[in-house]
């Protein structure tokens, strides 16, 4: 399992700045960058992006990207599924308020947006199970990339994170679902009493798991993880325990779906 602190990694973040001189900042956590290191955010000569070969695995990604008020993200999508994840501030995305922990999904080769950052600003997570280079996809210029068939564009059920004293008073694990879909699709928080350990669910129903510590720390292999610490397990590993802090912590559990299963359905969930 790869697991990283926020700061092991803090010296990777770096700015650009929006059409309109706002400023986006991104921090790598996990995986190659997800585009150029262009200073403007619209990178005029973006890469190509290249399917898997058969049996090819790539690398997964986990960043945070921080818009300051009016640094307006417009309508695009990408060539893998991914999940965003708010961590601060609030704003809107496509038709929704978001503020911390909204979590959405996007399927690959799905539009969404705008991403409209609020007065205190947004900062998110994005998690890939598959490593995507190119950059955003910006539409309607983009539209003749997209790949015909369905799309698949969610958001889960909102997910508070817990008070500090609310951690601390937590007397037994409490698992709060999000999403769940038939094709092993899922959002669930964790919340972890003081002290004690929790064994994840299962990795194998879907394509591989990213988790974000939400709130407070947890020890896995010896090494303690703070908040924004993000971790990755692929399928095939065996789904470990993870123990709280003194203080108690929050993971937020990601899986990615199966793509062999046909079925869309999911619950409880609302279109973007």
């Amino acid at each position: 399992m790869l697991a990283v602190t926020q700061d092991e990694v803090s010296n990777s973040r770096f700015s650009r700045i929006t059409a309109d001189g706002k400023i986006v900042w991104r921090t790598e956590f996990i995986g190659p960058p997800p585009s150029r290191r262009t200073e403007q955010l619209v990178d005029a000569k973006p890469p190509e992006y290249t399917e898997p070969q058969p049996f090819e695995v790539r690398e997964p990604q986990a960043f945070l990207v921080e818009q300051e008020a009016g640094a307006t993200v417009a309508p695009h999508f990408h060539y893998v599924d991914q999940f965003q994840v708010i961590v601060s501030g609030d704003g809107i995305l496509g038709r929704h308020p978001v503020s911390p922990l909204t979590v959405h999904f996007a399927g690959a080769h799905t539009g969404y947006g705008p991403i409209i950052p609020g007065s205190n600003g947004l900062s998110y997570f994005t998690f890939r199970a598959s490593a995507d280079e190119t950059g955003a996809q910006y539409l309607p210029a983009a539209s003749a990339r997209m790949r015909k068939g369905q799309r698949r564009n969610l958001v889960a059920k909102h997910l508070p994170v817990s008070s500090a004293a609310s951690l601390l008073s937590r007397k037994q694990n409490e698992i709060d679902v999000g999403l769940e879909a038939e094709d092993g699709l899922s959002v669930q928080l964790l919340r972890i009493a003081p002290k004690s350990s929790l064994q994840l669910p299962e990795f194998s129903p879907g394509s591989g798991v990213s988790m974000l510590v939400a709130a407070g720390e947890v020890v896995f292999d010896g090494k303690h993880y703070g908040v924004w610490s993000c971790l990755y397990a692929r399928q095939d590993e065996t789904s470990p325990e993870l123990v709280a802090g003194v203080d108690g912590a929050e993971v937020l559990f990601l899986r990615y779906p199966r793509h062999a299963l046909t079925s869309r359905r999911a619950t409880p969930a609302r279109d973007t």
